[in-house]
């Protein structure tokens, strides 16, 4: 119960309070209404005080939405369909009616718009919407790009001038008066507001380009107006948030100013230094390891050594001093090689005309060869050599060696002539100098003078002669394209040596231990090794076919040579194995030889005979029965019974007796009349003009008595 009585205690206190704030709230009174007439859409701001979020607006005692309170200002919409009337605020019972009688009158055009000026524009900017049927009080107009309103400045019925709002992105113009609402046919471009952030370099020579980045500027040079100091420069490059602009060579100091079409004018805080550029004509040396000293002349200098900055690569060096025409810099740790860069009062950075080549210090770490003959070649190899050879002083004692070629690195040299054995020193300017420890032995290289022979099979015995062979045998051995090969008698003056199998054409060399290596000067060639095995016939008549065999042989008729005695002849086939040639017409025979380049040369163990062929004349007697002796009559067909054969048909006939110009023989048991053939072995073939006849044996049978 007490609970309940404190609760009721405290709804009436409510209601107490409630009614004290409705009797103590101001009474709504309103002053007047603009406009005071107007088509249905037409916005109607009603003006006065006492103004409160709780009001109900009428108008002619119907309901219309307030779509702004304010608690001196009311705006409101007529709506469609309204007749003229009085506007009334409401506040639960009590009402406060306008003066003014609100006219409604007939709907306005539609708005139209035709056009953008600029279409492209930064925040802040002005632009000029042209159309039609816009309000004739600026007020009475709503713009918006996108959805963010806009401020209308000025206009008329056929123009309005906006201002672009900070954070208005692109998108359509939306234009709206009392007579309805009208849409852009294209977007309006909201860019970058025109600003500059970064000016690169500050300081600059005339005639030089500065970068400005920054926005808002037109990718167009000529829409991008710059001027330094109140003089225009010439834009060299434009994009949305780079200028490249050029110094004029009257320019001078002063701040940058940019107007760009739409985006509006701009000007820096900061200063350009125009000035002279320094200049450097002469550098001196160039080339040098860190810590070197190195003089730039030329002028603009400079006389602050603080003021100036000269880096070698992307690494400042230490200015030493510092006047107009003369800067002294030390190379730097970190130094790398090309122009060198100079900066002077801000003005720069400048080039230098020839590039600073940065050496390592000069070191040798290796000579090879350790001992040499004069006019040998020896590799150096360490750091800090120059690679122009001209610039690499090199000494053997104090002989003075020809550099043939040279890199950072690595120098080639040659001994020189009258030098002894020392130690060999190079020197390169602005890099110091070194000196071997181990002294370099000059020696008298083995030199070839000779190869006998100098071509061969592998297996061939080859005689090196020369001079200046070691002494010692175990100082010396020999190569053949570099693949050591065996000695097999040795002389100071002549080493033999057999060419190894698999062994290619190449120079020999003798190396002499502490001496050097000779080379001999002309090439051994190898050849392929040729074996003629056989000549089948060893011996024949013009027009006989020959053929050798063997292995090794040219199978390219084309690098084929062929000759028989002093005849050269062109082979009927080849292979590696075979070459078969015909014996030609006026042919004296002789020794066959088989050359190819590249191959062993062979020859015949025997010369080649020309033969001549066998001619028979007559048979006598011309026919006769088996057993029967004949005696064959021609010539060629010489003395050896052994070389010489007889058939008739197709049997052999015994051989008794030749002589060059006689066969005598017998008729075979079984023979037939057929042809007489003589053969000779090496000439060919002789025929009998007319065939043999053989007769019937005579009969044996005893006669009867």
């Amino acid at each position: 119960m007490r609970f309940g009585a404190r609760v009721s205690a405290v709804g009436m206190l409510l209601a107490c309070s409630q009614a004290v704030v409705a009797g103590a709230q101001t009474r709504p009174m309103i002053e007047r209404i603009v406009p005071t007439a107007g088509p249905p859409g037409t916005r109607v701001r009603i003006e006065g005080r006492g103004f409160s979020r709780g009001l109900r607006v009428l108008f002619n005692e119907r309901p219309v939405t307030a779509a702004e309170v304010l608690p001196e200002r009311i705006t409101v919409t007529v709506p469609d369909g309204a007749q003229s009337g009085r506007f009334v605020l409401a506040l639960g019972a009590d009402e406060t009616e306008s003066r003014e009688t609100f006219r409604v009158t007939e709907r306005l055009p539609a708005p139209a718009v035709r056009s953008v000026d600029p279409s492209t524009a930064a925040p802040g900017t002005e632009i000029t919407i042209r159309g039609e049927n816009f309000a004739a009080r600026p007020s009475d107009n709503a713009v918006r790009v996108g959805t963010t309103p806009m401020v209308v400045r000025a206009g008329d019925t056929g123009s309005l001038r906006v201002i672009i709002p900070e954070g208005a992105v692109s998108g359509p113009l939306f234009v709206r008066t009392a007579g309805g609402e009208a849409r852009s046919g294209g977007d309006l471009t909201v860019g970058a507001r025109l600003g500059v952030r970064e000016m690169v370099p500050a300081a600059i020579a005339p005639g030089g380009h500065v970068l400005l980045r920054g926005a808002g500027f037109s990718p167009t040079p000529a829409l991008n107006r710059v001027t330094l100091g109140g003089r225009q420069v010439r834009v060299v490059r434009a994009t949305p948030t780079e200028l490249e602009v050029e110094v004029p060579v009257d320019g001078v100091t002063g701040a940058i100013a940019i107007e760009v079409p739409g985006a509006g004018r701009y000007e820096t805080a900061q200063r350009l230094f125009v000035g002279p550029a320094p200049l450097v004509r002469v550098m001196e040396p160039t080339s040098g390891a860190p810590g070197a000293r190195v003089t730039l002349r030329g002028s603009h200098l400079g006389a602050d050594a603080s003021q100036v900055t000269v880096a070698f690569g992307a690494t400042n060096a230490t200015v030493v001093s510092a006047a107009p025409t003369v800067l002294v810099v030390t190379v730097p740790e970190g130094a790398t090689s090309g122009r060198v860069a100079v900066t002077a009062a801000g003005v720069g950075p400048v080039l230098t005309p020839t590039e600073f080549r940065v050496m390592a210090p000069v070191t040798i770490g290796r000579v090879d060869p350790r001992a040499g003959d004069i006019g040998e070649r020896i590799t150096l190899t360490g750091t800090g050599f120059s690679g122009t050879p001209a610039e690499n002083t090199v000494q053997l004692g104090t002989i003075a060696a020809r550099v043939l070629s040279s890199g950072p690195t690595e120098l080639v040299v040659e001994v020189p002539e009258g030098a002894r054995s020392g130690n060999w020193s190079v020197a390169v300017a602005g890099s110091g100098s070194a000196r071997t420890r181990e002294p370099f032995m000059v020696t008298l290289r083995p030199r070839i003078t000779a190869l006998e022979p100098e071509r061969g099979i592998p297996g061939t015995r080859v005689t090196l002669r020369g001079t200046n062979f070691p002494a010692d045998r175990s100082l010396a051995s020999v190569r053949l394209n570099g693949a050591e090969i065996p000695m097999e008698s040795y002389a100071r003056d002549a080493i033999v040596v057999t060419v190894p199998r698999g062994a290619q054409t190449g120079r020999f060399q003798v190396i002499g231990r502490l001496q050097g290596t000779g080379t001999a000067p002309m090439e051994f060639f190898v050849l392929q090794p040729v074996l003629l095995q056989s000549v089948d016939p060893p011996a024949g008549p013009v027009g006989s076919s020959v053929t050798l065999r063997g292995t090794g042989f040219e199978p390219d008729p084309a690098r084929l040579v062929l000759r028989l005695g002093t005849q050269l002849i062109r082979p009927t086939r080849n292979t590696t194995t075979e070459i078969t040639f015909t014996v030609p017409r006026a042919s004296r025979g002789g020794v066959i030889t088989v050359e190819a380049d590249g191959r062993q040369p062979v020859s015949s163990t025997q010369p080649f005979a020309i033969t001549l062929p066998p001619v028979v004349t007559s048979v006598t007697p011309a026919a006769a029965p088996p057993g029967a002796r004949i005696v064959v009559r021609g010539r060629n067909f010489g003395r050896d019974i052994a070389t010489v054969g007889v058939t008739i048909g197709a049997l052999t006939c015994p051989t008794s007796a030749v002589t060059p110009t006689t066969v005598e023989c017998q008729v075979p048991d079984g023979a037939q009349t057929g042809p007489l053939t003589v053969r000779v072995v090496n000439s060919g073939e002789a025929r009998a003009r007319a065939p043999f006849r053989v007769l019937a044996a005579p009969s044996t049978r005893a006669p009867s008595p």
